[in-house]
């Protein structure tokens, strides 16, 4: 059953709730995670790679919060991906809020989990129209190269997913550790070139990109994203 976490009271006015899912299997490539494609129409996002998920609805309900996000996360994989999985499947792997000030912000719940056995992906055809099942470790790659479009939160995860090798490994670590939390704090020297502070950086709490100290921070240049933590994340 995913786990809860303590997140900070405020910043998360106006903020929709929503869940992502990150569906892993063990394949050719060693440990292989599942992208999706928006279409080139789509208001947001457009042609963008990202794991399935979407916001939470009216019909996706629970006792907690994280319970509804999982049951509208198991939602949004079945309509776009046509894979069916059971909710105790799910692992509570990090939650996301965009950043303040933005015109549309969310608060997303990640989970992760395995694909079941003899399951295979449909993609819906409308909002995501294309899938692949890639390495972590070559996503991250071929968007540094500049062939595969990722947003901050989906390169910060196939990172962190990337330092497992098999299924088990990457559902173990998830399980033992206390789920991150992931605030943004922006500072922009212009559009194509900004720093992104995460909870736990030196420079976080003041939005000093110079404090020494650790470091959890992204830099997005050019559409390019180059992530950097310093320390591992605690423990249950």
């Amino acid at each position: 059953m995913p786990a809860s976490i303590d997140l900070p009271a405020g910043d998360r006015d106006g903020a929709v709730l929503a869940a992502t899912i990150l569906l892993i299997r063990d394949g050719g490539q060693g440990l292989e995670i599942l992208l999706l494609k928006r279409n080139s129409n789509a208001k947001n996002m457009a042609d963008v790679w990202m794991f399935p998920g979407g916001k939470i609805d009216a019909e996706d309900t629970g006792n907690t919060e994280v319970e509804r996000a999982a049951a509208g996360g198991l939602r949004e994989l079945s309509e776009e991906a046509s894979i069916s999985l059971e909710v105790e499947s799910l692992t509570t792997f990090s939650h996301w809020l965009t950043p303040a000030g933005q015109k549309r912000r969310f608060a997303t719940w990640f989970f992760i989990a395995v694909l079941p056995a003899n399951a295979s992906v449909q993609v819906d055809g409308e909002e995501m129209v294309d899938a692949v099942w890639i390495n972590p470790r070559h996503a991250v790659s071929e968007h540094k190269a500049g062939r595969l479009r990722l947003p901050p939160p989906t390169v910060v995860s196939l990172l962190d997913v990337a330092q497992s090798e098999t299924t088990a490994e990457a559902i173990a670590k998830a399980d033992e550790r206390r789920a991150p939390y992931f605030y943004p704090k922006i500072l922009a020297e212009d559009p194509e070139n900004v720093v992104m502070l995460y909870p736990g950086d030196a420079g976080y709490d003041r939005s000093d990109e110079l404090a020494p100290g650790e470091r959890h921070r992204a830099r997005w240049v050019d559409g390019v994203i180059d992530y950097e933590r310093s320390f591992e994340f605690a423990s249950r």
